[in-house]
């Protein structure tokens, strides 16, 4: 699993220039605009993981790497999510879905196991995930 700091670790500048930027504009859009200009970058998703605030942490699933999100640090992210509000949480896990999970066919195998998670939002992406699988196939039968 990779090392999920915590909110009392110390950023490095990097980090604490994108925390100014995103405090200064709260924009889910200027998000994008920031994750692509920094590409992928999983130490500093990380960092910007751990301060536990929301646009922090919608910037950080756009710039890890998918290649090395373990289950055990989805399971940790997941369990980080309950900290946040409803709709927050959902728009956490519904960003981490479409823009990490989907993307991999083992992370799709992982949302597939979901089904009994102890995780109430793992469980609601993997009904969404089946829900999308339905729609695509009825979709395609109308062609």
């Amino acid at each position: 699993m990779t090392d999920i700091k915590t909110t009392e670790a110390k950023l490095s500048s990097k980090a604490e220039i994108i925390l100014l930027k995103i405090k200064h504009n709260r924009l889910l859009g200027n998000l994008r605009k920031i994750a692509k200009d920094i590409k992928k970058d999983h130490e500093l998703a990380l960092e910007l993981w751990s301060t536990a605030e929301f646009l922090p942490r919608l910037l950080a699933v756009l710039i890890l790497d998918k290649k090395r999100l373990s289950e055990e640090d989805l399971n940790a992210f997941t369990a980080d999510m309950q900290t946040h509000d409803f709709n927050e949480r959902n728009n956490l896990m519904d960003w981490l879905f479409a823009n990490q999970l989907t993307k991999d066919k083992q992370k799709i195998a992982l949302i597939e196991s979901w089904a009994n998670s102890p995780f109430a939002l793992q469980r609601r992406t993997f009904w969404y995930y089946q829900g999308r699988l339905e729609n695509r196939d009825y979709t395609r039968n109308l062609s």
